[in-house]
């Protein structure tokens, strides 16, 4: 049926070493420190799961094309962090974002995921502390496909987007 689009197969599953953060990724949390003034809590990092239910399966973090990209705890930078939630979110099949979690979302926090289908079809609102990534941070954990080869596509791709509307 036209119109009906497959969602995307997660990539990072399992995860990998990828030895070193992606330019990609490195650009993205810049182009969000610009935007948002979110600051940057870390993108590569070859390590485990923080959860025991994981059995030592590496992060996604491990791959290097995962990121945290922390706000500030007032209104103005949760404003920010829901702001780009919905952004990332209404453009996610265009920038190939694979996995976002707002952790401080409801009681324990939300997750998109590429498989489940693009912008809110992708969107699971988790019901207990044991579904969730860690309820009631103050970041963004943003995940981008590692199918793009050059940063400077993806810069020319966010830059094509339109740019999000100011919240009130």
């Amino acid at each position: 049926m036209e119109g009906l689009t497959v969602p995307r197969k997660y990539p990072f599953y399992p995860a990998w070493d990828g030895k070193k953060a992606s330019p990609v990724v490195k650009w993205f949390v810049t182009a969000c420190g610009r935007r948002w003034g979110f600051t940057n809590l870390g993108i590569y990092v070859n390590r485990p799961v923080r959860n025991p239910a994981a059995k030592g399966a590496l992060s996604t973090h491990a791959t290097g094309w995962a990121c945290d990209v922390g706000y500030s705890s007032t209104k103005a930078g949760r404003r920010a962090a829901v702001e780009a939630w919905e952004w990332l979110l209404e453009h996610s099949e265009s920038l190939r974002i694979a996995e976002i979690h707002d952790y401080r979302y409801g009681a324990f926090g939300r997750g998109f995921r590429c498989s489940r289908g693009e912008g809110a079809k992708g969107v699971k609102v988790y019901q207990s502390a044991k579904e969730s990534a860690g309820p009631g941070g103050n970041w963004l954990h943003v995940e981008i496909e590692n199918t793009w080869d050059d940063p400077k596509e993806f810069e020319a791709m966010w830059r094509s987007l339109p740019k999000p509307m100011k919240s009130e």
